[in-house]
């Protein structure tokens, strides 16, 4: 991996890394980190509690209320129960953020929770 030129940067779920990851684990340079994110990412495949279509269902929705691409995603990885944890998650928006976005965003992922 080392010397080569980055493709394509965009952000992906856990779920979508996984899924680039054993694409490229057929590969002849899967190297050690690459390695080391796919045992994560099958350790976490374990808890993940929304299938691909659905969380990109999901991402729309999120998008929707005038969220980035990056907290969209961020949220469908963790899956926040209350406001408080979808409230740390938003301040990566570091903007000023509506009062009720937290609620609408909330009940986005409650709608989609198994």
């Amino acid at each position: 991996m080392i010397g080569k030129e980055v493709e394509e940067s965009r952000p992906v779920t856990l779920l979508e890394a996984l899924d680039i990851l054993e694409d490229r684990k057929k590969e002849e340079d899967f190297g050690y980190e690459q390695q080391v994110t796919y045992e994560y990412g099958e350790a976490i495949k374990k808890s993940v509690k929304i299938s691909k279509d659905k969380a990109a269902e999901m991402k729309k929705e999120l998008e929707g209320l005038g969220l980035s691409d990056k907290v969209a995603i961020k949220i469908i990885d963790i899956m926040p129960i209350n406001e408080m944890q979808l409230k740390q998650v938003l301040l990566m928006e570091k903007k000023a953020l509506e009062e009720d976005l937290a609620k609408r965003a909330l009940e986005v992922v409650n709608s989609y929770r198994g």
